[in-house]
């Protein structure tokens, strides 16, 4: 009897787990979390134990309590980043309410993050790779295949690090976790992919340390906290450990309903933890533009799919504005015009149909005969990485770069389309990665179209950093150069059977936290 008590209470609590996580999955953001950014304490010198503590009083005094911090974040960037949950409240409403409360810069629900794609059938022949060749990365090669000493940083479901296309170029060191869902593995490949090795395909970079940073889960499910915790990681590695990373991909889009203006971004958790990895001048954050037909920095219409919850909602990160060293990317056909599925308006645009890519080595009937698992996908999600792959074989070309220098250089390499498609959708230019080097090559040592500090639009000048590894001037306009291009972001990934979910805990002294990986879609 008491056995049978025990599996009546088991099946009643795997019910309930099961219908908690419907309900979750249902929203557009996770129950009862709100992202927070505190002002940074009037003392210096605060410990990880002392800033823990300042999150768990704030949380108690609200009536919530700490899932999860960001120390590194908190050190070096613009305030003390926590994620405190109520049990009570609705995170929107309660995040609304803490922004007027004086010790908070910003706050926002946990929004759920989404990256999606179009895939099909794996295939290997000539016209799989015509994204390289429409790049004109060959032309490049001649002079560079790349460089150990260059790091790209790839935010997403992990790298599978048994992929043999892949493992000579993943630094085992830095990267989070492998990859079960494929989404990150093939867009590692697109980036790094080990060249001149007969087997597989080859990366734009041949010759790169790839850093992959676990932060979506194996259904390719997770929130912006958990896109926070990754800039977090990756902050922490160019901030603290001095690792040379040179481009940071997210490929992943989200629509929520944050109105695109200079004090709802600064008031924004996520703006702001991209805002204080922008500041270190360091790497390229190169972000997809999304999969919706949607444009960048304008409302949506109408509900669409499970990603667009219905009318006056705008992709993020793609909308924000005000990263100076953020670049968007929207896809490209093989002929030229943008892709039906890309949202417009990107900076760039460059090939993201039928894109050939290293891919879970798990999967089977995905595993070619030279034993290297492949796969065709297309999505923002392909694009954005030709873009991350391009800016860190530019920096092995000439390592001194800032990230607003590759930046210039990638834009002002690129060339004006000549396709209608492209031009009514916004006027994205055509990515092409030969022109980006002859622009690099001419105007690197020229500091009034390539400042060594990007210039921050002074719309955003009364953003200031808390104790970041930089100059001041990072926050004043730049007085003799163009002010570069804002940029944005979102989604692709998936295919040759799905994985399945994640979970975990961590334990953060001195107080217990619950570090969730929750969904987000690739």
């Amino acid at each position: 009897m008491k056995n049978l008590n025990r599996k009546i209470i088991l099946i009643f609590t795997l019910m309930m787990s099961a219908a908690l996580s419907f309900s979750a999955s249902a929203s557009e953001y996770e129950d009862g979390d709100v992202i927070v950014v505190l002002r940074p304490a009037e003392v210096s010198g605060g410990t990880v134990a002392s800033s823990a503590f300042r999150a768990a009083s704030f949380a108690a005094s609200e009536g919530a309590w700490v899932k999860e911090t960001y120390p590194e974040l908190s050190e070096s960037g613009s305030g003390l980043y926590t994620v405190i949950h109520s049990d009570t409240r609705d995170a929107k409403e309660f995040a609304e309410e803490l922004k007027n409360n004086p010790e908070v810069l910003a706050a926002s629900p946990n929004y759920r993050v989404y990256a999606t794609t179009t895939p099909t059938e794996p295939t290997v022949n000539a016209t799989d790779t015509w994204g390289l060749f429409s790049i004109d990365a060959p032309s490049v090669w001649d002079t560079s295949t790349g460089s150990r000493n260059i790091y790209v940083a790839v935010i997403d479901t992990g790298i599978d690090y048994s992929n043999p296309d892949l493992a000579d170029n993943i630094n085992f060191a830095y990267s989070t976790g492998t990859d079960t869902h494929g989404h990150g593995t093939h867009v590692a490949g697109i980036i790094g992919a080990y060249g001149n090795n007969g087997v597989g395909v080859a990366g734009v970079n041949w010759r790169v340390q790839l850093i992959g940073v676990r932060a979506l889960a194996d259904n390719g499910g997770g929130t912006i906290a958990d896109v926070i915790n990754g800039i977090n990681y990756v902050t922490d590695l160019i901030a603290n450990k001095g690792v040379n990373i040179k481009a940071v991909n997210m490929s992943f889009e989200t629509y929520i309903s944050l109105v695109p203006s200079h004090d709802n971004f600064v008031k924004d958790p996520f703006w702001r933890a991209l805002k204080d990895l922008d500041v270190l001048n360091k790497a390229v954050i190169v972000v997809a533009a999304g999969n919706y037909s949607q444009t960048v920095g304008q409302p949506t219409t109408k509900k669409q799919g499970n990603m667009i919850p219905g009318a006056g909602y705008y992709v993020y990160p793609a909308s924000f504005e005000g990263i100076d060293n953020m670049i968007t990317v929207g896809a490209l056909n093989s002929d030229g015009s943008l892709a039906n599925f890309s949202n417009k308006g990107a900076n760039i645009a460059a090939p993201g149909v039928s894109i050939l890519s290293t891919y879970l080595q798990s999967r089977t009937s995905c595993v070619k005969a030279d034993g290297v698992s492949l796969h065709t996908i297309s999505g923002t999600s392909m694009a954005a990485p030709f873009v991350s792959g391009a800016a860190a074989l530019l920096a092995s070309i000439k390592p001194d770069l800032t990230a607003y220098q590759l930046k210039r250089a990638i834009l002002g390499g690129s060339r004006a389309s000549s396709s209608e498609q492209v031009e009514a959708s916004s006027g994205e230019s055509i990515f092409n990665l030969s022109d980006a080097y002859d622009y690099q090559k001419t105007y690197a040592g020229n500091a009034t179209l390539m400042p060594a500090t990007p210039p921050t639009n002074t719309e955003y000048s009364d953003y200031t950093a808390h104790a970041v590894i930089s100059k001041p001037s990072y926050y004043e306009e730049y007085k003799n150069g163009d002010g570069g291009s804002d940029s944005s972001s979102g989604g692709g990934g998936g295919g040759c059977n799905a994985g399945s979910g994640f979970f975990a805990v961590g334990i953060f002294a001195p107080f217990v936290m619950y570090v969730k990986r929750r969904k987000i879609n690739i």
